[in-house]
């Protein structure tokens, strides 16, 4: 029984590294378009590899492989399903950040079930040619002296400068000449204007016993109003003030006998509608209308 457990772990010991074998992804091929760019010139750097069909390839622009030169960034990225696996073919745009001939390796990652796995291209190299002469420190230099220039002010300068100027105060002046007549000529206010005459009760009653033929909205007006101001009067609140609606909860308040509150509501209801809703009534009722208003005016409280 030993022998036989010792046999299949045995066996389990060689199977793995010949699956992890199977499972490993091909060489990188590696292309640069061109072998020489300047200082932070994009050069595009072409990567090609087989990987196991349920392996992830990414990118690691932060391996210490790739010494002075950057990835800038991916330009293009094609899978295709091939034997044993898929293609990657990757288009990276990367650059020389220090002069000289720089050599670098591309590095990725292969992440597996078995974990991330990092994978290294072959060694490049990318020239890239300094600005320096040979043998020339690399020192700030001074800047050259400034030197002067021709013709930079023109000499009516100043003196459209002072025509601006003048201009603007002779503008602000026939502005202020021009407010202050204004002013002077502005129009005066003669008094407080003449209170409203408002004639008396038995007065708006006879008007209104004249319009009655003719104007019966004019007369129910009248009307309306003569009642209004005779109870305002006789029971000390803004009788013409108030709606007919907001008078009814006013008369009762301000102690306006029943019966005589009732007459005052229901002629009042009466001139509204004359007045704001065209309703005509027949001569008698006007006559009728007109007898019941002066039975309201002049009533002792």
């Amino acid at each position: 029984m030993r022998c036989l457990a010792l046999a299949g772990a045995l066996a389990l010991l060689l199977a793995s590294p010949l699956a992890a074998a199977a499972q490993a992804p091909d060489a990188v091929d590696a292309a640069l378009a061109r072998p020489a760019a300047r200082i932070g010139e994009p050069v595009l750097l072409t990567l090609t590899l087989i990987a196991p069909a349920d392996a992830a390839v990414e990118l690691d622009p932060s391996a210490p492989s790739w010494g002075d030169v950057r990835v800038l960034r991916v330009r293009a990225w094609e899978s295709a399903a091939v034997d044993g696996g898929v293609r990657h073919r990757i288009e990276v745009l990367v650059a020389p950040f220090a002069p000289g001939a720089l050599a670098f390796a591309p590095a990725l990652r292969v992440v597996t079930d078995a974990g991330p796995a990092a994978l290294r291209g072959p060694s490049l190299s990318l020239n890239a040619p300094s600005a320096l002469a040979p043998g020339e420190p690399l020192t700030i230099s001074p800047p050259p002296p400034l030197a002067g220039i021709g013709g930079g002010q023109s000499p009516l300068l100043w003196p459209a400068v002072g025509a601006v100027a003048l201009a603007a105060v002779a503008l602000v002046a026939a502005a202020a000449a021009l407010g202050l007549r204004w002013w002077r000529r502005r129009p005066r206010a003669v008094g407080e204007p003449a209170p409203e005459v408002v004639p008396a009760p038995a007065a708006a009653l006879d008007a209104a016993e004249a319009l009655l033929a003719a104007d019966a909205a004019g007369a129910y007006r009248a009307i309306a109003g003569a009642v209004r101001r005779d109870l305002g009067e006789r029971y000390a609140f803004p009788a013409r003030s108030l709606t007919t609606g907001e008078l009814e909860p006013r008369m009762e308040a301000a102690g306006v006998d029943g019966w005589e509150a009732r007459l005052a509501r229901e002629l009042l209801r009466e001139c509204d509608a004359v007045v704001y809703a065209g309703y005509r009534p027949a001569p008698e009722r006007r006559r009728a209308d007109l007898a019941v208003a002066r039975e309201l005016v002049g009533r002792a409280p």
